[in-house]
């Protein structure tokens, strides 16, 4: 039988794990193809027609028996609608969302209806996704595997940077607080050193990021003598909301810096105290896998499939609560509490799924019963 694959026009961690898929297929033997059309990121009427058609002759000429597997919610839609009815089988992996104005999100429950109704089987990557799959109509939901990154395709130096313990009572390795050299430049000695991996977007909850860091800037009330520990925010990543973000920055004097896009992130992770992600949404945060399987503290908002992947080894808040953040943040300035998180945080990684776990997935779901993937 042969596999078709609809990607949206996109990039991140859902293009990363549409490559993962074909990846893990291929190297299994698997006759998988990937469909030459263009899903546009909002609808045009126009265009989803010619995408359409286009779905229709490409199934058409694709040796069968076919599947078609289609990542998004758009892809998922249009596929359902060009697939004749009951002849091919349709597996759709939602990965967002729809966000926006009244009229997206209303566009947004249609396109889920016309896809959950067809479809043969829905991965969600989040337990909301999966919740709303279930309300439009699906019959068969399931949670999508979203394998962490492997350590053995990082390059020699990288693999390095990374801290290895043996047992999960090791001592936190030393990373070089204020050392000369170091990769993200040198950072205030004796502060506590706090990484976010993120783009910066608005989804990735940045303003509550800085609302935190703010609070946790303030000089102690009169009432609470003690001082607030020291922590440094260390931002790795690029988008849109750079400027505003380091105008605010600069305005509050905040200690956060915006580091850009990275490529050194296991080094930065090996130099780091703990991960923070404040973000609004999320699907499976690749960020927060490599967090655990590097053993660092991590902080999060308990925010779409985020529990998924951390399990119990994440303190997790409510999302856009950035009193509950601070506060989760300024315990973790205790070596003994984050000596505890780094720990569960290299249990949780040993649990973590991989390519094998993606390939025994898609094994299940691409095929009918009794079919055989390969060959």
């Amino acid at each position: 039988m042969s596999i078709l694959v609809v990607r949206p026009r996109a990039s991140g961690g859902l293009a990363a794990h549409v490559d993962q898929e074909l990846a893990v297929l291929r190297r299994a033997g698997v006759d998988v193809r990937e469909a030459a059309v263009t899903i546009r990121e909002r609808p045009h009427l126009r265009e989803d027609a010619r995408t359409i058609q286009a779905l229709r002759r490409q199934v058409a000429q694709t040796p069968g028996p076919v599947t078609v597997h289609a990542h998004g919610l758009r892809a998922g839609a249009l596929t359902a609608l060009a697939l004749p009815r009951r002849r091919h089988r349709l597996v759709v992996t939602l990965h967002n969302l729809p966000i926006g104005s009244r009229a997206t999100r209303l566009i947004g429950t249609a396109l889920l209806r016309i896809l959950a109704r067809r479809a043969d089987a829905v991965l969600a990557v989040s337990p909301d996704l999966a919740a709303a799959a279930r309300a439009a109509g699906a019959r068969e939901v399931h949670h999508a595997v979203i394998p962490a990154p492997a350590r053995e395709h990082r390059s020699d130096a990288q693999s390095a940077a990374l801290p290895v313990s043996p047992t999960d009572d090791a001592p936190a390795v030393d990373r070089g607080h204020g050392e000369p050299g170091h990769p993200a430049g040198p950072a205030p000695t004796e502060a506590l050193r706090a990484l976010v991996i993120a783009r910066l977007a608005p989804q990735k909850g940045l303003d509550t990021l800085l609302d935190a860091a703010a609070l946790l800037h303030q000089p102690p009330h009169r009432h609470e003598p003690d001082a607030p520990p020291r922590v440094h925010i260390d931002i790795a990543g690029d988008g849109p909301l750079h400027d505003q973000l380091a105008a605010r920055i600069a305005r509050e004097d905040l200690p956060v810096r915006l580091l850009g896009r990275r490529e050194d992130i296991p080094a930065l992770l090996a130099s780091s105290d703990l991960v923070i992600s404040a973000a609004r949404w999320e699907g499976q945060p690749v960020s927060l896998q490599e967090a655990l399987q590097a053993g660092r503290a991590i902080v999060a908002t308990d925010a779409g499939g985020t529990r998924w992947v951390t399990g119990g080894a994440a303190a997790l808040v409510p999302v856009g609560d950035a009193p509950a953040l601070a506060a989760a943040i300024r315990a973790l300035a205790d070596p003994d509490v984050r000596r505890h998180a780094e720990a569960a945080a290299r249990r949780r990684a040993r649990d973590l799924p991989d390519a094998e776990d993606l390939l025994g997935q898609l094994r299940t779901v691409l095929t009918p019963s009794g079919a055989d993937l390969i060959g």
